[in-house]
């Protein structure tokens, strides 16, 4: 008798060509542009921490697969992906300590303690993003003013938009569409570029291997709320709200700035920690794009991109019970 006619696997149990390694191949491709721009701003040191992050995910992987006396995952690609990702979002002026310390951290407290790829509930990158912000926020705050490759290693450390935002709401005046859209502005390593990130969350959706409503929904909902706080925050009242809402800067603002456009196209729709029914997706996405604009504008911390997608990693049992009509009905003693 034939014993693999039964596959035992975590859900969700989708059947296709495509393997966990090319999976993750494709989200290593799409990232590509989003970090060979901020390579491009913060050169060297940024450099560094991307290959810090992934080295060192790697290498936790290897003791963790040891000590869980577990295969290693390497060869899928998945912890590749998951430092790479971590270390796109780390400022280019961290220490050499935080994304060694970051990759460890997404290995052994995102992934391993919940059983490992496939098992764990919320974004293993963020969860280690959010234990090194909470343990070493001035580290996770070192960022530099971009400049083009080659123009030296003299950098100046700097605000975010996001961060002056806080501080002084007349920054929406001053800010330039243009750059902040390119990346010519400070922040974390991959997620200044809005282009190349729309660029790479694009050919993810094209290859199928995102859900088109995750990142639909995040902008959806982004917009809709930076709306309303046009209309409500009495610090943009002050301003002249008519002006700002007849030529929309401050939701190109909320859209090109921070890690909304990251946590729309990579983070939120990681297949393992996001839901899998249409509507639970479009939720999911929706609530993270309300979350990262309530926090921008009435919260206590710079940027909620993050934390909405923790937040709503969170409510995924519930998204999930969203499920399409049944067709057919149970009949009574069948």
């Amino acid at each position: 008798m034939n014993e693999n006619l039964l596959t035992v696997s975590t859900s969700p149990h989708i059947l296709g060509r495509m393997s966990v390694r090319s999976m993750y191949l494709e989200y290593i491709i799409a990232l590509a542009p989003a970090l060979l721009v901020g390579l491009y701003y913060f050169g060297f040191p940024a450099l560094i921490t991307v290959l810090l992050t992934v080295a060192s995910a790697a290498v936790s992987d290897f003791v963790a697969s040891k000590i869980q006396k577990k295969p290693t995952t390497l060869g899928s690609l998945h912890i590749v992906c998951m430092g790479l990702m971590l270390g796109m979002i780390l400022p280019p002026g961290a220490p050499w300590w935080l994304p060694v310390i970051g990759g460890a951290l997404t290995v052994f407290l995102g992934i391993s303690i919940f059983g490992g790829i496939g098992a764990y509930p919320m974004n293993p990158v963020l969860v280690a993003w959010v234990a090194l912000y909470i343990s070493w926020p001035e580290s996770m705050n070192a960022y530099f003013e971009p400049q083009a490759l080659g123009s030296g290693d003299d950098w100046t450390e700097a605000e975010t938009l996001l961060m002056q935002l806080k501080g002084d709401i007349s920054t929406l005046e001053m800010v330039e569409m243009g750059k902040l859209w390119l990346g010519q502005v400070p922040g974390y390593i991959g997620s200044t570029s809005t282009w190349a990130l729309l660029v790479g969350g694009v050919y993810l959706i094209i290859r199928r291997i995102i859900p088109w409503q995750i990142p639909v929904g995040a902008l959806l909902g982004a917009v809709a709320m930076a709306l309303i706080a046009t209309y409500t925050d009495p610090r943009i009242l002050e301003l002249g709200y008519e002006e700002f809402a007849a030529n929309m800067n401050v939701v190109w603002f909320h859209l090109g700035a921070g890690g909304l456009m990251i946590a729309a196209f990579f983070l939120g729709p990681e297949p393992v920690s996001s839901p899998v029914t249409p509507w639970g997706t479009f939720l999911f996405g929706v609530g993270i794009g309300l979350m990262t604009i309530i926090v921008r504008t009435w919260g206590g911390l710079v940027d909620g991109a993050f934390y909405g997608v923790l937040l709503m990693n969170a409510a995924n049992p519930l998204l999930d019970r969203i499920r399409p009509r049944v067709i057919g009905k149970v009949v009574s003693g069948a």
